[in-house]
């Protein structure tokens, strides 16, 4: 039996990509235990305080040659017949791999950090390459110049659907109410939040009883944008479980994003039935398709969206079904077979 290796890089606050790993890896372990034998491997850096996996010099190898990183790569991976990267920034093998590429922020953004000096050339090296979306795939072809890519969308969860939503006294203790919008993401500038906040006010001049919760990593920034805005609570970061719950409460699940390579928590909102309110920006429309409000990146216009949303009524009721309809149809399931012929071809 042929044994693939999915190759991660350890993460100190678990987000969407992180998600993304652990559901794909759960999922070829479920749908391919009888073609394949799948197995896994962490990368870290050497002085990591927490985590299992192969510790290696990661800063070093991201500046070494290509050559160096790919030694480093079959030393930290160990001798399988096919490698699968989940992250570009994991060193890479010599020998034939497969590569996941969710995005390209750092080619964008400022300050989404910095890619290794081989990123480009071990992307065009590989068999190889997986992306969550069109987006994503023409980003890669247009960045990196790769010519060989595939479009595997994520998965979802089916408990997104069928989580419990908080009980009033939950939403008490955590200073909210209904309606409720939720905001469950980063605060870095592909995330838009400035967005969020300059709406935010016009949303409360025609709901002043809303409430909105924002669930994410610390950041000075996202603290910049809401500081003194009247019925914010930042809730912190959240566990997967915590968020469904609060996304099954909302009303509405906003993606206010500039660049996104898929969009998951636009996924995840629609499977919880709430109305989900995304940008024209980046993989958002090409998941959401017609089963969300989709508006340019304009706060008034993102403010308006949100205030059709709470509003309520016909459209709306039939929007939350779509959305519920439309999150259905993502399955790991299927992207776990989409992957294995991913891994067929790279080894024909």
């Amino acid at each position: 039996m042929r044994e693939v290796r999915l190759v991660r890089l350890g993460a100190a606050e678990p987000m969407g990509q992180q998600a993304y790993e652990s559901q794909s890896l759960d999922a070829l372990r479920h749908e391919l235990s009888n073609q394949w034998r799948i197995s896994d491997r962490a990368v870290l850096p050497m002085r990591s305080a927490r985590g299992a996996g192969r510790r290696i010099p990661l800063r070093l190898t991201w500046a070494a040659p290509y050559r160096l990183a790919s030694v480093v790569g079959e030393l930290a991976y160990g001798r399988v017949d096919l490698v699968h990267r989940l992250d570009l920034r994991c060193p890479p093998v010599a020998r034939r791999e497969v590569l996941t590429i969710h995005d390209l922020p750092p080619l964008r953004f400022d300050d989404e950090g910095s890619l290794p000096s081989w990123a480009a050339r071990s992307a065009r090296a590989a068999a190889a390459v997986i992306c969550p979306s069109e987006f994503a795939a023409e980003e890669v072809r247009d960045l990196l110049g790769v010519r060989r890519t595939h479009v595997v969308p994520y998965g979802l969860n089916p408990a997104r659907a069928t989580a419990q939503p908080l009980s009033a006294a939950e939403l008490i203790d955590l200073g909210l109410g209904v309606p409720l919008v939720v905001h469950a993401a980063g605060a870095t500038a592909r995330k838009n939040l400035r967005l969020l906040a300059e709406a935010w006010p016009e949303v409360l001049a025609e709901h002043p009883h809303a409430f909105l919760a924002l669930c994410g990593p610390l950041d000075r920034r996202r603290d910049e944008h809401f500081n003194g805005l009247p019925r914010v609570r930042y809730l912190g970061s959240r566990s997967p479980q915590f968020v469904a719950r609060l996304m099954r409460t909302a009303n509405t699940v906003v993606v206010p994003s500039i660049y996104e390579g898929f969009g998951l928590p636009a996924l995840e909102g629609m499977a919880a039935g709430a109305t989900v309110v995304a940008t024209t920006c980046g993989a958002l429309p090409e998941v959401c398709g017609d089963a969300a409000l989709i508006v340019r990146p304009d706060a008034s216009e993102f403010a308006e969206a949100i205030g059709e949303s709470l509003a309520g009524g016909t459209a709306i009721d039939r929007l939350r079904t779509a959305g519920r309809a439309r999150a259905a149809s993502f399955s790991w399931g299927q992207a776990a077979r989409a992957t294995a012929a991913v891994y067929e071809e790279a080894l024909d």
